[in-house]
């Protein structure tokens, strides 16, 4: 008895499959439309954000594996900045796996990055350090 139940339940679920099991989407797919070059090696369009970047200096002010904190460091640099003379200076959230880098400014002189420096010590960050990385130009 136990057979005859379990085979009219398979025979059941064997029938109740659809044939067409392909979605629309699937139908539609037409692998002759794309170039198999774009799909290996896609078109990069250098722009002139690209185009500017220089190697210069930034100060990092972090380094941790929790975003959390970048992002609440972040928002403090970003509003001790925003109350300075160093307004139009950016504050970046840089991750190296397995590190968050939290990075201000966009500097091409150590000068001008000591100066940050200095400013980023006097107002709490204590451990700020200027580091090498490819900026914006200005």
């Amino acid at each position: 008895m136990k057979r005859l139940i379990t085979l009219f339940f398979l025979t059941a679920i064997c029938f109740a499959q659809n044939k067409d099991s392909l979605s629309y989407y699937e139908k539609q797919f037409n692998p002759a439309i794309y170039d198999i070059k774009d799909l290996i090696f896609p078109k990069k369009f250098i722009t002139d954000e690209d185009a500017q970047v220089i190697s210069g200096y930034r100060v990092q002010i972090l380094v941790t594996t929790q975003l959390d904190s970048a992002n609440t460091v972040r928002n403090l640099a970003q509003s001790i900045l925003s109350q300075s003379n160093f307004q139009s200076q950016k504050v970046y959230i840089i991750y190296e796996p397995p590190n968050y880098k939290v990075r201000v400014g966009d500097f091409e002189k150590l000068e001008e990055a000591s100066l940050m420096r200095k400013f980023l010590v006097e107002n709490g960050f204590k451990f700020a350090w200027i580091v090498n990385d490819r900026i914006k130009k200005r």
